[in-house]
């Protein structure tokens, strides 16, 4: 029998596990729950070898060091407090229930990839990482605080009013085993607290590219609750990261889109959340082809090496295909289960994942064409969807526009020579379809001889091919060709110029596809001759009738090109970016959280349209 003489009671463990934490550099860490007896210690049992010791401590967890991966250890921990015998003498009291571990050292054990952000009141963290459970530890600056385990890759971590940190966490991989959970390395500590920063200051807000398309923003920390990263939508400034202060902050943009006009704000926020101070940067990200969509004009061979080495297979011309690196005149892509080479001369590029921000984009084409006579409808052409454009206008509003490769790096140096007049090139057309092209004059030619109509369904008083021609001084192959085009073949532009300030396009002599004499060049105002300034400096050549079409025979000469394309293009197949390999639908949109058989086999892709399998 005995007695107990501190707690008034047997102690015991709160709800838990048992943490056995192997840090890979000889060290393991043991951490358990705490009790339910305030004044009690815990003892623990360690045996290693030929090592045997009991240890005393206050706080839930110890360390031991100089274990190598492979040796065999055991542990068994008690909550314990002070009591007494029969006759009066100390005897220390066990809890009835103690946890134990028994193992052999592993190896090769991982450490997770923590990040986190404030919240009012608390910490949210997310990791990565692969285990049946994680668990999360608060650092100070000699030791770790256990916080808890989760199931799942996130955890939010209540604060304490007034505590000013530091707020740093780590998150380990866990195992769970016969009664322990065995757990890896810790992640480096994320959540740095900033009591001890400057209080003013400024945040000196700079940026700098590490890679192609690859920005980091960088800026002295200073005393504040928390920092906002915010950028600009185009709409409002959506808020991209929030950070605990550090004495030097820095915030990584993930790949930025190629060629794309980028605007983050970074906030000093207080604790009411007000803003303490705030600044801005601006800048393009560079020109690269990296990930862009493309689309041979013509058939093409796909080589295991950049122009040599064996042949794969043949891929047909119009197949959508995604750029993976560029070598030279090649761009690596992948063809089903195909990874080869192909010549990049002969492949269309998507513009605004090329060139991106440096031009504008309206199709007109895909959903409200603007083809007309000078303000006189075309039946069944004007203000309808062409063929061959049905899955030119993506799902968020954007526009497919290829453009042959070799081209759209010329089209890239007039757009920057725009700019420093602060001006944009506005694209309308790129490369069009055969069977639009086809089409559009058919339709057309059928009706040359009717009676000219306004927008309300009046009489003009003539008919459509006076309207057009001029008496003959013109006529409708001047406008639209009756077979293949350069715009078939992937080498032609139709565009006007707009304000960078405001989007508002200059005023040029007609409007953009009036279909009629009004375009032709002779007549070009001021600002039509500055768009042919630009375009026929880098080689561009025009069109007496259309004052918006240029086209790139310079290319097409150098190269021997002939092929042409009769349907059009559609975003559908395979693209990678970042994060992996995603298969994208006709309207744009990510095939996502479901399984989808693909080319014969069978695909999963998660929640954010990554595949795997």
């Amino acid at each position: 029998m005995f007695l107990l003489s501190r707690g008034g009671g047997r102690p015991e463990f709160e709800k838990g596990d048992l943490l056995v934490c192997a840090n890979g550099d000889g060290s393991v860490e043991f951490y358990w729950p705490g009790t339910t007896a305030p004044s009690a210690l815990y003892r623990a049992d360690f045996s290693c070898g030929e090592t045997r010791e009991s240890r005393y401590t206050s706080q839930p967890s110890f360390t031991v060091s100089g274990l190598p991966a492979g040796e065999k250890l055991e542990i068994r921990v008690w909550a314990v407090a002070d009591g007494k015998g029969l006759f009066g003498k100390p005897k220390e009291v066990k809890s009835w229930k103690s946890f134990h571990a028994k193992l052999t050292l592993p190896e090769g054990l991982e450490a997770p990839e923590v990040s986190g952000a404030p919240e009012d009141g608390a910490v949210s963290l997310r990791w990565t990482g692969e285990g049946d459970v994680y668990a999360v530890f608060r650092s100070w600056e000699a030791f770790s605080v256990f916080v808890g385990t989760a199931g799942e890759r996130e955890m939010t971590v209540p604060l304490e009013e007034g505590d000013m940190g530091p707020h740093r966490f780590a998150v380990r991989a866990g195992w769970k085993k016969r009664g322990f959970v065995l757990c890896g390395p810790a992640a480096a500590p994320a959540e740095a607290g900033g009591q001890d920063l400057p209080s003013g200051g400024k945040l000196s807000l700079t940026y700098r590219e590490t890679a192609p398309r690859l920005c980091v923003l960088e800026w002295e920390g200073i005393r504040c609750h928390h920092f906002e990263v915010r950028r600009w939508t185009g709409e409002g400034w959506e808020t991209a990261a929030r950070l605990t202060p550090e004495e030097r902050m820095r915030y990584d943009t993930g790949r930025l889109g190629s060629g794309s006009w980028n605007r983050f704000r970074v906030a000093a926020v207080n604790e009411g959340g007000g803003e303490e101070q705030a600044e801005e940067v601006s800048f393009w990200a560079s020109v690269s082809s990296l990930y862009s969509t493309v689309w041979p004009i013509q058939n093409l061979t796909l080589y295991e090496n950049p122009g040599k080495g064996d042949r794969l297979a043949s891929i047909p011309g119009g197949t959508t295909l995604c750029v993976l690196a560029e070598e030279g005149d090649w761009f690596r892509v992948r063809h089903g289960e195909e990874y080869g080479w192909v010549d990049s001369r002969f492949c269309m590029i998507n513009l605004p994942e090329y060139v991106g921000d440096h031009c504008s984009y309206d199709i007109t084409n895909s959903y409200d064409s603007l083809f007309a006579v000078h303000g006189s409808p075309i039946r069944e052409v004007t203000h309808q969807t062409l063929p061959g454009y049905e899955d030119v206008r993506l799902e968020d509003g954007t526009y497919l526009t290829p453009y042959l490769y070799p081209c759209a790096q010329k089209l890239l140096t007039a757009a920057r020579a725009a700019e420093a007049d602060g001006l944009r090139l506005k694209i309308y057309e790129a490369f069009r379809p055969q069977r639009a092209t086809r089409f559009s004059y058919d339709v057309t030619e059928e009706q040359l001889n009717s009676p000219a109509l306004t927008e309300s369904g009046g009489q003009v008083g003539m008919t459509l091919s006076r309207l057009m021609t001029d008496n003959g001084r013109f006529h409708l192959g001047s406008f639209l060709a009756r077979t293949i085009s350069s715009h078939n073949r992937g080498i032609a532009l139709d565009l006007t110029l707009e304000k960078i300030d405001g989007g508002v396009e200059l005023e040029m002599q007609s409007g953009m596809h009036d279909l009629s004499w009004h375009s032709e060049t002779y007549l070009n105002n001021l600002n039509a001759k500055l768009l042919e300034g630009y375009m026929k400096a880098v080689g561009m050549k025009g069109l007496n009738s259309e004052w918006w079409h240029f086209q790139d025979d310079d290319t097409r000469s150098a190269i021997g090109l002939n092929a042409s394309l009769e349907q059009g293009v559609s975003p559908e197949g395979w693209t990678q970016d970042d994060g992996g390999w995603r298969y994208r639908r006709a309207d744009g949109s990510f095939v996502r959280d479901t399984e989808l058989r693909i080319d014969g086999r069978t695909y999963v892709f998660d929640r954010e349209g990554c595949a795997a399998g």
